[in-house]
């Protein structure tokens, strides 16, 4: 076979795809992508590797405070003075290390600090939690305990940090070597093991040292956590390794028999002392699951103390692979010409790397990273494909011409991949809709010329549809001023509610552009009500056999539309529906009311996206929680302190609508009571 390389820009592509892998895993490019490929292996690495060798040591043992400890204590959070309880009996049961997960860098509001600080200095064998403070990754300061207990106790440091700044996911600790000459510098999980080992940590060389225990780190000073593996029918290590913290408030009253069974939890040992409660909100995402701090500082310091059984490929094995695979995959493009031939043999190549990997992970611990040399791999078999794709283009693009006059280009891709043809009818498919529309649009377009109004209606309907494409929408049509749209079709998107609340976020957040430009045009400002709902919809090509509009039809789009027509009742700009509001689950909402709109005998909870929880600071997340209590004590028709929670609630929101028509709303109820039957819903007799 006769190669021709001018033709085959294809090659090129290839060559440099791989020559990127290098400088891409240095950098970490993908590591959110990285940490999902750690996942998958640890949880085979669970499942296929030895459970005995990797389980959790037996020198450490969790002493926990859960839910059924709070239930029989009657307070939260633990007492300081019961904190230093709990050490002196851990102390006097024989804990060779006690580790107390709790960061106290304020004072007891008790005043209990002096007794807490004497039972910490008596025990001599405490770590408290420091923490670092960094600003745009530089280092401010070491955030120490209070004065007074940091004179009574070691401390360390608890910092640890997602390797990926789009999802936190904890999966290695970081070294930070420019802290450890500091006081407290060390990281809390090294300083236990160190304490336990009787050593003094030490870093040279990029290589992390307790005593006779030696760990490379990686460029960033980093190894990776090898979580210990479950036994059956467990969720959390503090099932297994754990004991409540109840069993050791007061050993006074224990016989010999029992103190000496309840020692052989601690003696000896490394004792964690933290928080499993549901309500402490301290637990974090992990190549596992999500895991209790208190679980992960375990999960550290027992991978410390195995000598950090994973460790990355040698970087001259991984760029070894890298180059082989590239070899292979450039002779496969030089020489098969087949489709259907080259996409087995790729697939064949992907799945010998990842199973060899998975296989190096498992069983000796080799971590190589996966996500870059398999990216290149398949940019580079796509990159192939489209060069011989490109060749029938010319008859690919007069179907799309044909078809995308009347039909969103996903369909026509779809059509195109498929082979298939257009047909009048539907599906059923859970969807989401979304309807918009300009307020008071009849005065703002009174005295306008036709030319510009149609200025102004390009001027805002362009932008606002590159925001629904931008997050995966389909415009089912334009109703003048107003437009609808929907999410999970014609292409399957299984994110599509969250994709649609992005959009109507994103939209309200544009009209600010918006509105400055209308203003700098002499026009005047507009605003915009926007209503969501998720729901099963009919979807497909409707119409006739002269014009056919895919689109969708049913109750639930009905619905986004009634909850468009709502945001002006309620004053606000964007409403969604309790099942949208279902469908994302890390959507900070604001619940509105229940109601009944016109058509619908069936009551809807209706909601104010507020934001995403990794956006919304706590003091909304607190006003939020206030007002949510206020609504329970309006539908338990408790008048007054509903009232006295919205009269406070509106000194700080004086502007929100909400609040009046929820205060007009127990006014009407004073004097005319809606009885025991009622059920808190708002009828609604207009659109």
């Amino acid at each position: 076979m006769k190669l021709n390389l001018r033709k085959r820009y294809d090659l090129l592509v290839v060559f440099m795809l791989f020559l990127a892998v290098f400088p891409a895993e240095r950098a970490d490019w993908f590591a959110v992508v990285e940490e999902q490929t750690l996942s998958f292996r640890h949880l085979l690495r669970w499942s296929f590797g030895d459970r005995q060798i990797d389980a959790l040591s037996k020198d450490i043992v969790l002493v926990n405070t859960d839910e059924k400890f709070f239930a029989k204590y009657h307070s939260f959070p633990l007492r300081r003075t019961d904190i230093g309880r709990i050490v002196h009996n851990l102390k006097e049961l024989g804990a060779k290390v006690i580790a107390i997960d709790t960061l106290m860098d304020f004072p007891s509001s008790y005043g209990e600090d002096p007794v807490l600080a004497a039972d910490l200095k008596n025990a001599g064998n405490t770590l408290l939690v420091a923490q670092a403070d960094f600003r745009n990754g530089k280092f401010i300061r070491i955030n120490y305990p209070t004065a007074e207990l940091d004179r009574a106790s070691a401390s360390s440091i608890t910092n640890i940090s997602s390797s990926s700044a789009i999802i936190t996911s904890l999966s290695r600790l970081r070294v930070y070597p420019e802290l450890t000459a500091l006081k407290s510098g060390w990281p809390y999980s090294v300083r236990v093991a160190a304490m336990f080992l009787g050593v003094e940590p030490s870093l040279a060389g990029g290589v992390l040292s307790l005593g006779d225990i030696h760990i490379p780190l990686d460029r960033q000073n980093r190894f990776l956590i090898d979580f210990a593996p479950l036994p059956t029918g467990t969720k959390f290590l503090s099932e297994s390794a754990g004991i409540s913290a109840l069993e050791f408030l007061d050993i006074s009253k224990l016989d010999e028999n029992d103190r000496m069974e309840l020692g052989t939890w601690v003696k000896d040992k490394i004792v964690l002392l933290g928080d499993t409660s549901e309500v402490s909100h301290d637990w974090f995402d992990t190549p596992v699951g999500m895991v209790y701090g208190i679980e992960i500082i375990a999960d550290t310091v027992n991978t410390l103390l195995h000598g950090a059984p994973l460790r990355p490929a040698d970087d001259g094995l991984q760029a070894a692979v890298t180059i082989a695979t590239f070899a292979l995959l450039l002779l496969l493009a030089a020489f098969v010409s087949s489709p259907l031939l080259r996409a087995p043999i790729v697939l064949i190549l992907f799945a010998a790397y990842v199973g060899a990997t998975t296989y190096a992970y498992i069983h000796a611990g080799i971590v190589f990273r996966v996500t870059y040399l398999a990216l290149a791999l398949l940019l580079a078999y796509l990159t192939i494909e489209f060069r011989q794709y490109m060749d029938v283009r010319n008859q690919k693009q007069q179907i799309s011409k044909t078809f995308g006059q009347y039909i969103p280009h996903e369909l026509v891709d779809e059509m195109t991949r498929s082979g298939q043809t257009v047909s009048i009818g539907g599906e059923s498919r859970e969807m989401t809709v979304l309807f918009s529309d300009v307020r008071g649009f009849t005065t703002i377009s009174e005295g306008l010329a036709p030319q510009v109004l149609t200025q102004l209606m390009n001027a805002f309907l362009s932008p606002m549809t590159r925001v629904i494409h931008g997050h995966r929408g389909t415009i089912d049509k334009y109703m003048g001023d107003a437009i609808m749209a929907f999410w999970g079709a014609p292409l399957h998107d299984p994110d599509h509610a969250r994709h649609a609340v992005e959009a109507a976020l994103h939209m309200i957040t544009e009209m600010e552009a918006i509105n400055a430009d209308f203003a700098a045009r002499g026009w005047k400002p507009i605003k915009i009500g926007v209503g969501l709902n998720t729901g099963v919809m009919n979807v497909g090509n409707m119409g006739s056999d002269f014009r056919l509009a895919y689109t969708v039809l049913g109750d639930a789009v009905n619905l986004g539309s009634r909850l468009e027509g709502l945001t002006k009742q309620y004053g606000i700009q964007t409403i969604i529906s309790e099942d949208t509001a279902r469908a994302v689950p890390d959507l900070i909402t604001r619940e509105l009311d229940q109601v009944r709109v016109k058509g619908k005998d069936t009551p809807v909870t209706i909601m104010e996206p507020v934001g995403f929880s990794a956006d919304v600071d706590a003091a909304v997340i607190d006003t939020l929680a206030r007002y949510h209590a206020m609504l329970t004590l309006y539908r338990a028709q408790e008048w007054d302190r509903a009232e006295a929670e919205l009269q406070a609630l509106i000194k700080e929101e004086p502007g929100r609508m909400l609040y009046k028509i929820y205060l007009d709303r127990i006014l009407h109820f004073r004097d005319h009571p809606p009885g025991a039957a009622w059920d808190g819903v708002f009828t609604f007799t207009t659109k």
